[in-house]
């Protein structure tokens, strides 16, 4: 007794002499802790590891139809195709393979584009204020009553009649890296009001107080005190996202709007939604790989949100 009694003090110095751990160490534990974002983390990590390292163990290539050659269109699964081949003899396990990077691409290139805009339209509102502030919300509001999916397949079939004969014809994925500017055009002003919400919050923080009041310049006041406080939510609407832009992708390659130079999710499904009945498992295939990706990414935000709030023990 009297020796737990004497230990007791230590202990409690040690812990008050203990610095506390960081926002983002904080963070990670709480993310530890939630199921869904840790199936979430897994699940993205599965997807990105296939992006990487599947092409190089792909069985076939994505383009090699040899199997229409030999009167094997819509096999059935197999020890020589997995999955199975689709109506053009193609192997879907192959094609849903090397459609793993053309989906982080557009997600990743999707939202940075949103976020490059996004932060600097929103914390130049929230920073400045008064009308410069109402100026940019009521453009951001602009952006987010436009009918996106619309504008999108309606600039893609533009760009495919426009481009014919001339050198943008040449370009490699031209329509996907249209489709990427597109979404990333009209996805920034959800982050832009984010942004603009956690600038005015923090604007008038004591510590940014306090590093007025020693002379630190606006630019270094934005960039090494507001910003790096304000990038937690900012991160949860980028996760979310990103699995969004896969989304919109898939949709539009699945109406027929999509890049033909490129292998994409959406793409295999519109070529083989027609033999559904006949191969079931050639739309299988790509379908599974959105769903756990865009699942992935969800539970990833979820996950997120519940480490970044304090309300949540450590």
């Amino acid at each position: 007794m009297d020796a737990d009694f004497a230990s007791s003090p230590v202990s409690v110095l040690a812990t008050l002499q203990r610095p506390p751990a960081g926002v983002w160490r904080q963070a990670w534990h709480r993310f530890r802790r939630n199921r869904a974002g840790m199936i979430g983390l897994v699940l993205v990590t599965l997807v990105v590891l296939t992006a990487i390292i599947g092409p190089f163990v792909a069985p076939y290539d994505p383009n090699d139809n040899a199997a229409m050659l030999r009167g094997a269109s819509n096999a059935a699964p197999s020890a020589r195709n997995w999955l199975g081949t689709d109506r053009n003899g193609y192997d879907v396990l192959s094609r849903t393979i090397y459609g793993a990077p053309t989906a982080l691409a557009v997600g990743l290139g999707a939202m940075l584009i949103a976020s490059l805009i996004g932060v600097l339209v929103g914390g130049v509102a929230g920073y400045v204020g008064g009308f410069t502030d109402e100026a940019l919300m009521r453009g951001a509001e602009f952006f987010m009553v436009v009918p996106v999916f619309v504008v999108i397949l309606a600039v893609v079939r533009l760009f495919g009649i426009i481009v014919v004969g001339t050198p943008l014809e040449r370009i490699p994925n031209f329509n996907l890296m249209t489709i990427i500017l597109l979404l990333g055009l009209f996805s920034w002003p959800q982050i832009a009001r984010m942004t603009r919400a956690e600038f005015l919050r923090l604007r008038h923080a004591e510590f940014v107080e306090a590093a007025r009041c020693i002379g630190t310049t606006p630019r270094e006041i934005l960039f090494r005190h507001i910003l790096p406080n304000a990038l937690p939510p900012l991160i949860v609407l980028v996760a979310l996202g990103i699995g969004g832009a896969i989304l919109a992708e898939a949709m539009v390659s699945f109406l027929g709007f999509g890049d033909p130079k490129s292998i994409s999710w959406g793409q295999i499904l519109f070529f083989n939604y027609q033999s559904l009945k006949v191969a079931p498992w050639a739309c299988l295939a790509p379908g599974t790989a959105i769903f756990v990706t865009v699942l992935g990414f969800n539970l990833l935000a979820d996950g997120l949100t519940d480490a970044f709030n304090p309300r949540v023990r450590a």
